[in-house]
């Protein structure tokens, strides 16, 4: 039996291993450690349905791994995978090369199906979902603005052209380059105490949020491509937001086309503490999340109405079968071989309830 409860004990400290409560553990930084940006879904307020991060061929590390965040998402099968994208704690890096894909016209005709479906890319990096700020105002009142979060950021984006004979089409442009901000808290910066010695023991910073800004970048590659080195020479490719010529979509081009995927890192302090770093997450797309809601109570009522139709089909034929059987007793020998001869005139598929 002591054996028994210290196998136990094993398994219960393995398990405890594999998994943690988020909002738990906090996990402080140190300067220039290595910050995991791991990858998750694509979701869309469009459909309901949400595929894998590497559902479409974006750039992939050279072994994908699933890692799963909490025990939640483990059971719900949201599970997040490593990237190619790397960070430094409080080290900013600019026009950082992911890779170099050629697609195929199958492949960029995929791309513009997502993009035409509005679907967004979920990312996390220390527990925290990826947001995307969008500042906007007013009609009546433009200098009034009101700052929205949408959690993830779009696949690409849909822009209205007016062609030379005076039509209104739509172009797509795929969301090749995005820029992380992150948002860090110092540990020092929550220490009691007032002397030197406890400030300096105190090493570390959290991670309290996490934005994208993706933007469309038609890259220019000079030089010869290192496809080992994150710091290729672009052209255009700089800190600054510069206009651009956006990567536009043709999937009509059977040749297909050459996308450079590029990001930057950037480290911003934050007066937020740890323990408050959710809640700017709870105003996060809730008109996107109220459409999601919307299709899933539609699908769960549309199967409740199926399946009661089912059951209520199956009662009914158990119900008139014994109300058959009951009537049958107080019949009189007449109406008795009338039903037989009845039933001997029955042929085909109306024997088969008789199965």
């Amino acid at each position: 039996r002591m054996v028994g409860i210290v196998v136990a004990a094993a398994v219960a400290m393995q398990c405890a291993h594999g998994f943690y409560l988020p909002g738990v553990a906090p996990r402080a930084f140190k300067d220039g450690e290595p910050v995991n940006m791991k990858v998750q879904t694509l979701i869309s307020t469009e459909t309901p349905l949400q595929f894998d991060y590497y559902q479409l061929p974006f750039c992939a590390p050279d072994k994908i791994e699933d890692i799963p965040e909490n025990l939640g998402e483990a059971l719900a099968g949201e599970k997040a995978h490593t990237s190619a994208y790397q960070a430094f704690m409080k080290k900013d890096e600019y026009c950082k090369t992911l890779c170099k894909k050629h697609y195929t016209a199958n492949q960029i005709q995929e791309f513009q199906d997502f993009t035409l479906l509005d679907y967004r890319v979920n990312m996390r990096l220390d527990n925290l979902p990826v947001a995307q700020i969008i500042v906007a105002s007013f009609q009546d009142n433009p200098e009034e603005t009101v700052t929205v979060y949408h959690l993830g950021y779009p696949v690409g984006s849909r822009v209205p052209v007016r062609e030379p004979t005076g039509q209104l089409t739509e172009v797509y442009h795929i969301n090749n380059h995005i820029r992380f901000k992150i948002f860090y808290h110092p540990l020092s910066a929550d220490t009691v105490e007032d002397d030197d010695e406890s400030r300096s023991r105190a090493t570390g910073s959290y991670i309290v949020g996490f934005q994208a800004e993706p933007r469309s970048v038609h890259h220019i590659v000079r030089g010869k491509w290192n496809e080992s080195s994150p710091y290729n020479t672009l052209a255009p490719c700089s800190k600054e937001k510069e206009a651009r010529e956006p990567m536009q979509l043709d999937p009509q081009d059977q040749s297909g086309a050459d996308v450079v995927w590029t990001y930057d890192v950037v480290w911003e302090r934050s007066d937020v503490k740890w323990a408050s770093r959710w809640d700017i997450y709870l105003t996060a797309g809730e008109a996107a999340d109220h459409k999601i809601h919307w299709f899933s109570i539609i699908n769960s009522v549309v199967i409740l109405l199926f399946l009661s139709g089912v059951v209520a089909l199956i009662m009914a034929r158990i119900l008139r079968r014994d109300f058959a059987r009951y009537n049958e007793a107080a019949a009189t020998e007449e109406e008795r071989a009338e039903a037989a001869r009845e039933m001997r005139e029955e042929t085909g598929w109306k024997l088969v309830y008789g199965d």
